[in-house]
């Protein structure tokens, strides 16, 4: 445990002098394992190792894909289909911006990249609506990582690869509750804020209503046909992670020449050409991480962490829904600070085996991690969602916070259910 700590101390350190997280847990690692005559050698082909994996060729692959499919207009496609079925419902803007976030964050497979494309759109439309600005802020940043949870999703296949299961099974376990926090959001913002919203004038005309929905509704399902293609093809074992990524590239191009034409809206394919750029420096910016991660890794499992880890636990406590509600304090407390993949790749090995110890099932516990990791991603001081909002709404943190406090309390009931009741996250699981 003294490791561990040395470890904590040295990455914070480091951090705070601004070195990026990937370089700041490698040389936290590489000091760390000088300190108690760890080999060197060992870490050329543990980097190149953890990378060396067939299943992380779907990481670039999906992050292709989205901004293929953003660049083809797929943010406007997704909140005009939504707005038309929501139509004059009580908080119908507000309850288009939570599902145009849930459906977007399953495409784009980053919460901050949600906050920023559907925040863009969403934000004005609803202050314009009648809604406060500091809690549309909120109901933004808040909504951002609910398409982590919904599959597919990059974190999903970063633990799973991490702790050695099926990608398929860890994108099932944070399904229903990616799912039920979409629907409680909409609720709380239906309860609570609806009556901000100004009504539309005027009668409702059905036919009208059933227009609106009939030409926006194409568009809408060739954008959602992406995730259900890979969803489906990954878990009816028709294809592997990495072989659905590529197919979602295809996916995209093929939509995006045909559906949405403004990704070549130039003959010279500028357009596309910044977007493959984008997502290659995206794609090595993770895949660099993995490879650094594997410095700490290989400092871990040289000292013996995890059993150390689990043996400490023990001595504080044998009782396993203790040992949860310490799991989710820490969690969360770690997404407030760290990125959600880094947090996955350094944390994951060392606490699934003491969750499995405790007798929780390793499936259940990544959405016990992911949701907490994203959580933290909206939890002040640190929370990075909430900084790229405010930026957006030109507000301050501290304006914010109030509305954001209440959608985390929206949260916790979720939280504590996925965390309690393992059938929730295990229900549809093989």
């Amino acid at each position: 445990m003294q490791l561990v700590g040395y470890f904590i101390l040295t990455f914070v350190g480091l951090a705070l002098l601004r070195i990026p997280i990937p370089f700041s847990a490698g040389l936290a690692g590489v000091i760390c394992m000088a300190s108690v005559g760890i080999p060197y050698s060992i870490l050329p082909a543990k980097m190149f190792g953890n990378i060396d994996s067939f299943a992380y060729l779907a990481i670039p692959a999906f992050i292709y894909a989205g901004d293929v499919m953003s660049l083809g207009g797929i943010t406007r496609a997704l909140v005009t289909w939504i707005r038309a079925l929501c139509g004059r419902a009580k908080g119908a803007v507000g309850s288009t911006a939570i599902i145009a976030s849930a459906l977007f964050g399953t495409i784009s497979g980053s919460s901050v990249a949600t906050v920023s494309a559907i925040g863009g759109m969403m934000l004005p439309e609803m202050v314009r609506s009648g809604y406060d600005k500091k809690y549309a802020t909120a109901l933004i940043a808040a909504s951002g990582f609910l398409g982590i949870l919904i599959p597919p999703s990059i974190p999903g296949v970063v633990y799973a690869i991490a702790v050695g299961q099926s990608v398929a099974d860890v994108w099932l376990a944070t399904l229903v509750p990616g799912v039920l926090l979409t629907i409680l959001y909409c609720v709380f913002n239906r309860i609570f804020y609806a009556k901000q919203e100004k009504m539309v004038e005027g009668e409702f005309n059905s036919k009208i209503y059933l227009s609106q929905i009939t030409k926006s509704t194409p568009r809408g399902l060739v954008a959602l046909l992406m995730p259900l293609i890979i969803f489906a093809g990954v878990y009816g074992g028709i294809m592997t992670p990495t072989e659905a990524g590529a197919v979602a590239v295809l996916y995209g191009l093929i939509a995006g020449w045909i559906i949405y034409p403004l990704i070549f809206k130039d003959k010279s394919g500028e357009g596309l050409i910044q977007v493959t750029r984008k997502s290659a420096v995206t794609a090595a910016g993770i895949m660099m991480l993995i490879a650094t991660a594997a410095v700490p890794s290989a400092m871990f499992t040289y000292a013996g962490t995890a059993q150390a880890v689990t043996d400490w636990l023990f001595a504080i406590t044998e009782n396993k829904y203790l040992f949860l509600l310490m799991l989710n304090l820490v969690l969360i407390v770690v997404g407030m600070f760290m990125e959600t993949n880094t947090a996955i790749l350094l944390l994951a090995p060392i606490l699934a085996p003491a969750a499995v110890a405790y007798g929780v099932d390793p499936v259940h516990f990544a959405a016990i991690m992911l949701l907490n990791l994203e959580i933290g991603m909206i939890t002040p001081p640190f929370a990075c969602n909430i900084f790229v909002a405010c930026k957006m709404s030109d507000l301050t943190m501290d304006k914010v916070l109030s509305p954001v406090l209440q959608f985390i309390a929206v949260c916790i009931p979720v939280l504590l259910a996925t965390t309690y009741i393992p059938q929730l996250t295990l229900l549809f699981v093989r």
